[in-house]
């Protein structure tokens, strides 16, 4: 299952299921991020189950203060792939198509 890591102390581990997820600094947020360099609602990640049964996963920045950034380019939009290392202002994370941790 796609997953999104927090990096942290702990580092966060979220589920990504199909459909999307909010995130930013406001408790609003699927993923709520308390930390001044993130917009009160950041960022979107966008799950997509395909007609033909293949998947898309993408982020969208929501017009944030201090951008959303993925493998370390600024993005508005930007489709996502196992690994990809984010950034949403100064937090970083990571996305992986099956959950790192076993």
């Amino acid at each position: 299952m796609p997953t999104l890591i927090i990096y942290g102390e702990p580092p966060e581990e979220i589920q990504i299921n199909k459909g999307s997820i909010s995130i930013g600094r406001g408790p609003e947020n699927a993923v709520a991020l308390k930390d001044m360099s993130v917009s009160k609602r950041h960022a979107l990640i966008t799950y997509q189950i395909l007609p033909n049964g293949s998947t898309r996963m993408q982020v969208a920045d929501l017009h944030s203060t201090n951008g959303t950034y993925v493998n370390g380019k600024k993005v508005s939009y930007s489709p996502l792939s196992d690994g990809d290392q984010l950034m949403f202002g100064s937090v970083a994370g990571a996305f992986y198509t099956k959950s790192p941790v076993t």
